[in-house]
């Protein structure tokens, strides 16, 4: 059946790497939005 502490650590190290990379991609996601606003913003204000 194999060693379960292993595939338990690989499981565990899996999850992590796609949190961090889901939480990257969200970071630059709301970056960009806020980016995004802002330019909007500044064009409006400048008529």
């Amino acid at each position: 059946m194999g060693d379960s502490t292993s595939s338990m650590f690989y499981a565990f190290a899996a999850f992590i790497i796609i949190y961090i990379v889901g939480a990257s991609v969200y970071s630059v996601f709301q970056l960009v939005r806020k980016r995004r606003e802002r330019r909007k913003d500044e064009r409006i204000d400048n008529g």
